[in-house]
């Protein structure tokens, strides 16, 4: 009981701060769109995406050793395929347009939801600012 109680408390402790998390939500959708900048920037440069899709198959497989004769059986594997997909260019330009109009006030609103969580756990961005001087 003692050791999940310590581990219950480690995981906790990993997640953050109040203040750490109330900031990481305050910028979120923010973080997300240059993220998604990012890609479709990288997916124009490229010329296309990838897409992972998980496929199923069948192998011919050594299942163990019977009277000291092999003994193969079929198994089943499901693997990762990476395919490249050709991208519309068009469609990425409009999306990349879009974001980027979005951008300055999603800008806006993480800075100020974050001017928000200094106000909310004061005494976490005084234990977080390095003495002046």
């Amino acid at each position: 009981m003692r050791r999940f109680l310590l581990i219950s408390c480690l995981a906790l402790a990993a997640c953050g701060t109040p203040y750490e998390r109330c900031n990481r939500e305050a910028a979120r959708f923010y973080a997300d769109a240059l993220q998604e900048q990012s890609r479709i920037s990288r997916d124009l440069a490229r010329g296309y995406t990838t897409v992972t899709e998980w496929e199923t198959r069948r192998r011919w497989q050594l299942c163990g050793i019977y009277h000291e004769h092999p003994h193969y059986c079929w198994r089943t594997d499901t693997e990762p395929v990476t395919r490249r997909v050709p991208v519309n260019p068009y469609e990425l330009h409009r999306r990349l347009d879009e974001i980027s109009a979005a951008l300055p006030q999603l800008g806006r609103d993480a800075a100020a939801g974050q001017a928000e969580c200094r106000k909310r756990f004061p005494a976490e961005v005084a234990a977080e600012t390095p003495p002046q001087g």
